[in-house]
């Protein structure tokens, strides 16, 4: 299969968009994209592309997360078509 046959069959799926506020999270906290990686164990720019909403962790890494930044998965994470 080629890329471009990929892409098309996954544009055509619905896929809940999902929202963070992991940035948020960590600020208030005060620590740095890299700290909060060592932290978690996962690479720097995995927190840059959590934080921006291109990558969504797996139920370890954002339990990591959230002991890392002291909050709840449904204050870090939730379906963006449920947010109130």
């Amino acid at each position: 299969m080629t890329k471009r046959f990929l892409l098309s069959i996954l544009n055509g799926m619905t896929h809940p968009v999902v929202g963070n506020s992991v940035k948020q999270h960590r600020t208030r906290k005060g620590i740095t994209q890299a700290e909060l990686a060592e932290l978690v164990g996962i690479a720097r720019v995995s927190i840059l592309a959590i934080e921006k909403g291109r990558h969504i962790p797996t139920i370890e890494t954002a339990l990591r997360l959230g002991k890392a930044l002291g909050a709840s998965l449904e204050d870090l994470f939730w379906l963006k078509d449920q947010q109130l």
